[in-house]
């Protein structure tokens, strides 16, 4: 021990140069020896080789000595591996007898006990090394692992004397006597941990033990022993270290080892890292899934919502289009220019859509639209008109000078099958850029797991509504940047234009000269801060509400907070003029402005189908043989001018005919060309669209289903075929009269739907519907084969008949109800005698329509030998006391009596209401109530209020009480028993149930005989 001590001494003087400055060399050795005291109760594992023959004494001792060979573990020596992703351990293990040669350097070379090293084993995931070293010591097991442990502090104190240091820990490197037999393995999962795993082979070691036995490695977290409860074997222990480089010195250096008769098998345990922070994150699920996840999203936003707007900016400014640049805008002009050119020379191959000149008022409509769009933005700008009117046509030529234009096509959202599609479309259209269409699932799976681990949904949920939104909010900011800079852009001219002035003003000049430059520059400078016409930006709308779209709502106000707020002009084109009142009810304190566009007239399709057909027609021509008989009479010149002019003549006429028939839409025209370009002649392609045009008609407006294609059925086929009736006989009818008829009762949805299916068109007259057109051209002579189809024109008239009869039944109904409320009879027998006669009679005049004619025909053919006078047309009012009796017998109601007296001359007197004094007075001529109720009225009225009637025209003498009374002048009549301020209204009931049961009359006959039209075909 006495060596030992000087060998520290002496090794700690030689390298007192590698100590830092002001290092006490008295506080080293005190350390060091402390250091070697704590190190001589390791026990060090040490194996006896053979003896050698030059050991076996010692001449001074008289000891045997033997060789022995221990371990040292080497800490610090290579870093760590911390992940299977720490390349460094592989780094640095690439060259081992690099590594080798690195740890025998830091061992000293001059140590007692003939000390030399035998194998080092380097550990590069533990970051340290084994070195195997021999020494020689006396035969006794004690003894030589005491000389073994020091020979292994004096390596460590050697180390921590300078002896070296590495980057990757700046602590020195230690070195740890093997005190077991060390486990060499490299298995990729077994990472290094803080926690080492004891398993006992033999009886268990207590807490103090295993304290003992890992302190010296480091300081301990806790040790955490089997519970008694578990049975498994081998029994463990897990000791938690502070420090990951104490775990893997005590794997390496106690693995192995034995205390008393437990042997200690040692490996390494997974650690699950548990932070404080995310153990309070989990303990507190249910408001911060919720506030992570608004986190995420807010950063998201916060990353790409400037992308998403640098994106949209360029797509609408066209900060990088090539053809800006004057050499690439050349090229291209020049290669358009010269493909029309061609297309041009092709004559009949060309297109129709390129004829669009043939248009009536396309260059007026352009031009007003060029002038909306050369003011302020105000409201909507509504292009209407067919499909092939040239809508797109003139709104690319009203708008071709804008510097900014966004085309937002419906179309192509409409033809996306999910809603999903549609967004990822409008957003390449409007040049949002990047699309993330799985966060609107991410959202939607969160808020659906926060509702079901919390019972409330966070919010965070995102539509593809809200996305469109997000979209069009980012093209509201882009525009509202361009009205900024417009306007910025104004307020650096002005300020120039007013330097300018003081410049001329302090050089000198008239200051009326200046005075009037100043005018004249302001002139140019918009008081109100307007922007240019050319650099307002203006969004189309192109086939707007031609199909059912579920973001047009969120559009159109989009469009309209735009259009409000003065940044762009909107411009909606649209086949489907039922969208106008949409339009306008996402702008209600504006009025849209609305340009219609019609077909082409006549001439112009004539001229159309001449350029198309100029090819085939002359081929097909050619071909008959009426140009070879007329060669045999005149010369090959004469005989093809003849030809010429003959079938100029023959092919103008039914092109003219099929024009008139077709009228000027594209659609038809277009079908029509391609069919007579097939081979058929023109009367057979003429006649093929007529018929799917009937088809079409009856496929879509007479069907059953609640939807016709994309639009809603809002029409009965009834309504329909009424409307179509009207447009048979004459090609347009007014609007108001359509709309205020009996079976549109002044509602006009129906006639909407049918607008939106195009089935008819709409004519607006000052941004108001004036007229109804058939939907196309050719439905008009459509109508007209409908119309004169017996079967089917039947069918619908006994349906257009029992709708009739239903509303006028409805009528009837109704005035019986307001009859009774007001229980008018009841106060007088005889009244509600005779009003439940009347009524008896009217349910009876059905079954006797044939005797009701009869007695029609009776009436006049007595009033044709009677003088007329001005009420002659009384003749067709219903002969009364002819069909009571009736009218009694198939009621049963037995009032013969009431009867009698009303043939006998007047029972039941009608007074007259006095016109001046409002008194009642007797009427002259008596006649029976009912006689009364189905007489014929006159129009004027007295100041009481009651109707003015006329009594029944019919013969005079005695033929008059058995089939009418005679004609009387008009008089004031009032019903006996009913009060004086009722009068009128009673009066007017059961009128009104008279006219309608004539009007049930008459439609029941009408139904009856296209009945039997329909028994006769």
């Amino acid at each position: 021990m006495q060596m030992l001590t000087r060998y520290i001494a002496v090794g700690s003087i030689r390298q007192q140069h590698t100590h830092r400055a002001g290092f006490n060399r008295t506080n080293f050795a005190a350390a060091m020896l402390s250091r070697a005291s704590a190190l001589r109760a390791r026990r060090l594992h040490v194996e006896r080789l053979e003896p050698q023959p030059e050991l076996e004494g010692n001449s001074q001792s008289n000891e045997r000595l033997a060789v022995f060979k221990a371990g040292l573990f080497m800490d610090k020596v290579f870093p760590l591996q911390i992940s299977s992703l720490d390349i460094r351990p592989y780094i640095m293990s690439r060259n081992a007898e690099a590594m080798k040669k690195k740890v025998a350097a830091l061992i000293p070379t001059q140590l007692p006990h003939q000390f030399a090293v035998s194998d080092i084993e380097p550990h590069s995931r533990d970051g340290g090394s084994i070195v195997y070293f021999t020494y020689v010591a006396p035969e006794a097991q004690e003894e030589a692992k005491r000389l073994g442990t020091e020979l292994v502090s004096a390596v460590d104190m050697h180390l921590g004397a300078g002896g070296g240091r590495n980057w990757f820990d700046l602590s020195p490197i230690r070195s740890l006597p093997v005190k077991g037999v060390p486990f060499s393995e490299d298995i990729v999962r077994m990472l290094p941990s803080k926690k080492i795993k004891i398993e006992f082979v033999g009886p268990d070691l207590t807490v103090e033990q295993i304290f003992q036995e890992f302190r010296q490695f480091g300081r301990i977290l806790d040790i955490e022993m089997q519970p008694p409860s578990n049975k498994d074997t081998p029994r463990w222990a897990v000791v938690h270290f502070t420090k990951l480089r104490s775990a893997t010195s005590a794997r390496n250096c106690v693995h192995g080892d034995i205390v008393g008769a437990t042997k200690l098998l040692l490996s390494y345990v997974r650690e699950r890292h548990e932070n404080f922070i995310v153990q309070w994150v989990k303990d507190h699920q249910k408001f911060m899934i919720p506030l992570a996840a608004a986190a995420l999203i807010a950063a998201i936003y916060a990353i790409f919502d400037p992308i998403r707007e640098f994106f949209v900016e360029n797509k609408t400014t066209h900060r990088f289009d090539l053809s800006r640049i004057p050499l690439f805008g050349n090229v291209r002009k020049a290669a358009v220019r010269t493909m029309l050119h061609r297309g041009a020379s092709t004559g009949a191959n060309g297109s129709l859509d390129q004829d669009t000149s043939a248009w009536a008022g396309l260059y007026d409509q352009k031009e007003r639209l060029v002038s909306i769009l050369n003011e302020p933005p105000e409201s909507f700008v509504v292009v209407t008109g067919p499909r092939g009117s040239g809508k797109t046509k003139v709104v690319e030529q009203a708008s071709q000078g804008k510097q900014y234009r966004i085309v937002i096509d419906a179309n192509k959202l409409a033809s996306q099958p999910s809603e999903l599609e549609q967004m990822s479309v409008l957003a390449r259209q409007l040049g949002w850029w990047p699309v993330f269409n799985s966060i609107i699932g991410i959202t939607n799976a969160i808020d659906l797991m926060v509702a079901a681990t919390t019972g409330s949904k966070a919010g965070i949920s995102a539509t593809p509504e809200s996305q469109v939104r997000r979209i069009l909010e980012c093209v509201a900011l882009v525009l509202t940047k361009i009205r900024h800079k417009g306007l910025e852009a104004l307020d650096a001219d002005e300020k120039r234009m007013l330097k300018r002035h003081r410049d001329n003003n302090s050089s000198g000049g008239s200051s009326d000269n200046n005075k009037d430059s100043i005018n004249n520059d302001n002139e140019f400078t918009p008081s109100a801060k307007n922007l240019p016409p050319k650099e307002i930006p203006v969004i189309v709308l192109e086939n707007f509400m031609d199909k059912d779209l579920p973001f047009s709502k969120i559009i159109l106000e989009w469009a309209a907070t735009v259009v409000e707020a003065g940044l762009a002009h909107c411009i909606v084109t649209t086949s489907n003029i039922s969208g106008y009142h949409e339009i306008l009810r996402a702008q209600p304190q504006h009025a849209a402005s609305l340009i219609s566009l019609d077909d082409a007239s006549p001439m112009g399709a004539v001229t159309l189908l001449q350029k198309q057909l100029a090819s085939v027609l002359t081929a097909s021509s050619s071909d008959s043989g009426e140009q070879a008989q007329l060669s045999n009479d005149k010369d090959n010149d004469a005989v093809d001018a003849e030809y010429q002019r003959r079938m100029d003549v023959i092919l103008g006429d039914q092109l003219a005919a099929a024009a008139g028939v077709l009228g000027g839409r594209l659609e038809d025209l277009q079908l029509f060309v391609q069919k007579v370009k097939a081979g058929e002649s023109i009367n057979s392609a003429l006649e093929d669209i007529i018929q799917r045009s009937i088809t079409d008609i009856r496929k879509y407006a007479f069907a059953n289903d609640s939807e016709v294609g994309q639009c809603e059925h809002t029409w009965s086929p009834e309504q329909f075929w009424y409307v179509l009736s009207e447009l048979a006989r004459n090609e347009s009818v007014e609007y108001d009269c359509m709309r205020n008829s009996p079976i549109f009762a002044g509602s006009d949805n129906a006639i909407l739907g049918l607008a939106e299916a195009q089935l008819i068109t709409m004519v607006y007259d000052n941004d108001r519907p004036s007229r109804i057109r058939p939907g196309r051209p050719v439905f008009y002579s459509a109508f007209n084969r409908i119309v004169e189809d017996p079967g089917f024109s039947s069918t619908m008239g006994i349906k257009m008949n029992k709708k009739f009869i239903e509303l006028e039944t409805a009528k009837i109904r109704k005035a019986e109800e307001e009859l009774a409320l007001l229980n008018v009879f009841k106060t007088s027998a005889e009244s509600y005698n005779t009003l439940t006669s009347g009524l008896a009679l009217i349910a009876a005049s059905r079954d006797s329509f044939g005797d009701h004619h009869k007695a029609h025909k009776m009436l006049k053919d007595k009033g044709k030998g009677g003088s007329k006078s001005k009420d002659a047309d009384s003749a067709d009012v219903v002969c009364p006391e002819a069909y009571i009796a009736q009218a009694l017998r198939a009621s049963n109601y037995g009032l013969a009596a009431t009867v009698a007296r009303g043939e006998a001359g007047g029972a039941t007197a009608l007074t007259a209401g006095g016109a001046r004094d409002g008194q009642p007075q007797t009427s002259p001529q008596s006649q029976s109530w009912l006689g009364w109720l189905f007489g014929r009225t006159g129009s004027s009225t007295g100041r009481n209020g009651a109707l003015s009637i006329n009594s029944a025209a019919g013969a005079s003498g005695s033929e008059a009480r058995s089939v009418a009374a005679e004609h009387q002048p008009p008089a004031m009549t009032v019903i006996p028993g009913i009060p004086f301020e009722l009068q009128g209204r009673v009066q007017f009931l059961l009128r009104t149930i008279h006219t309608c049961q004539q009007k049930i009359d008459k439609w029941d006959a009408e139904s009856q005989a296209k009945t039997r039209r329909l028994s006769s075909l």
